[in-house]
């Protein structure tokens, strides 16, 4: 386990990801206002009161306030930093009311209101687009190719060389499709579609719940299926394989080794570790035909579990467990979409699972644990960084768009009243659900601040 990053790396780390993402989100809002003719009296970064900033020649004050938790662009027309309509613009001259926010259609509103947490979504989309466009896509045959100890899949009765085609009805049409449909449902059963030879069988897997940790000993309770999809397909070879300089080939597909059939990886090492040094016919699929090609094996000398060095075969090859395809712009933007969109649906699933019971409130995080998690990250190098803001954003984008009064979705759920109303709600009812909002947004900071507390090793977390 690696040791936590220290207190100055953690601000660094904090103030590198909070910092953009709010200033991304506020520009949202504050670009496609002044698109719109709306002028802006502030573009804020953070709350209360000012520690520095200055007015630029279209009268916005462009500042940085104490508390750097977030930030707001008031708009001409609002009465605070929550955008509650003000009173005082009816008595506005004409040609300064027409450039308020409340003076503008609905439409342009709506999507004033929607442009900061849609910029946060698609700067998270750009991001894992130049990751894909860098790095190319994985792409894994759906294969089982073994089992992990206490594997719910082979439990539920999936066999090595089935190869899964649908998980509740959703198709997959690579392993790395898999994960999303499985990880955020422990204690929940699914569906398998598996193809078994030539039969398409329907498998349901109950999910145990397992809690994870990663190098930093924060621990997260998932689902696993418990499956390898190492495949016996040869993928490359270490320096000196015998098995390369007897002919075989990337590509190829081991079927028997010595006449006995292969499944998996683990049935290679079963018939090649005891024979050190051996000549053992090795069986292949290359091209849709069967080859015999004999290999001498390696002999290689470890140390056993009781000690004592003991002379095994080598045969050197490394499976395939999934290729890097590369990827175009058009494809690498789409595919950043497409992630961008399912960890959306991830956090809205785990939100769900807090109402229903499913998970504990206790995985609620803040502020504070952001900042935790940001300065870890930080420590693991640039690119697992900016990663975590893509996923930060994207979680901005959520919280942002959540039906709640003082929020971007709330706004939003506003206007769609005003929509089927043909007519605005009264400023006495506006005051008091922002009151409310505010109310719920304080109580759930507060709540998941302690729940952040709680969690540290100084409380016993």
């Amino acid at each position: 386990m690696l040791a936590s990053p220290s207190l100055l790396t953690t601000i660094v780390a904090f103030v590198l990801l909070l910092g953009p993402l709010i200033v991304i989100h506020e520009l949202g809002h504050y670009l496609v206002g002044r698109w719109f003719g709306v002028k802006a009296d502030a573009f804020s970064v953070g709350f209360g009161k000012e520690i520095a900033g200055f007015t630029d020649r279209r009268g916005t004050r462009w500042k940085l306030s104490a508390l750097p938790l977030g930030g707001y662009v008031q708009f001409a027309g609002d009465m605070n930093a929550a955008s509650m309509p003000d009173p005082a613009q009816d008595t506005m001259p004409p040609e300064e009311r027409a450039r308020t926010f409340q003076a503008k259609p609905l439409w342009q509103r709506s999507l004033i209101v929607l442009a900061g947490p849609l910029t946060n979504l698609l700067f998270a989309v750009a991001i894992f687009a130049a990751f894909n466009l860098a790095y190319g896509k994985v792409v894994a045959t759906p294969e089982v190719g073994a089992f992990m100890p206490r594997s719910d899949a082979q439990a539920a009765g999936l066999k090595v060389g089935d190869r899964i085609v649908a998980v509740d009805g959703n198709r997959i049409d690579s392993a790395t499709d898999i994960p999303q449909y499985i990880v955020p449902y422990p204690g929940r059963t699914v569906s398998l579609a598996v193809k078994r030879e030539r039969r398409t069988l329907i498998v349901p897997v109950k999910l145990s719940p397992r809690v994870e940790s990663d190098e930093f000993g924060n621990k997260a309770r998932l689902a696993d299926l418990g499956i390898s999809f190492i495949v016996p397909i040869v993928d490359d070879f270490p320096a000196g394989s015998p098995a390369r300089a007897a002919g075989i080939r990337v590509g190829d597909r081991v079927l028997a080794v010595d006449g006995r059939p292969v499944i998996g990886h683990p049935d290679i090492l079963a018939a090649v570790t005891p024979r050190p040094g051996q000549v053992v016919p090795i069986e292949v699929r290359r091209d849709g035909q069967r080859l015999t090609i004999p290999v001498r094996l390696q002999s290689d000398i470890v140390r056993g579990s009781d000690g004592k060095e003991v002379r095994v075969g080598r045969l050197g090859i490394a499976l395939r467990g999934g290729d890097i395809v590369p990827v175009g712009p058009v494809e690498a933007v789409a595919l950043g979409f497409e992630q961008s969109l399912g960890t959306m649906k991830m956090m809205a699933t785990g939100v769900g699972q807090i109402f229903t019971g499913e998970r504990s409130v206790k995985e609620l995080g803040g502020p504070i644990k952001i900042a935790k998690y940001s300065g870890e990250q930080f420590t693991l190098g640039w690119p697992q960084f900016v990663s975590f803001v893509a996923l930060i954003s994207i979680n901005l984008a959520f919280i942002n768009l959540l039906p709640i009064p003082a929020l971007d979705g709330g706004h939003l759920a506003f206007y769609a009243a005003e929509a089927v109303r043909r007519k605005p709600l009264g400023l006495r009812s506006q005051e008091w659900a922002f009151r409310t909002g505010l109310a719920l947004v304080l109580a759930l900071m507060l709540f998941v601040t302690i729940n952040d507390l709680a969690a540290l090793p100084f409380f016993g977390g």
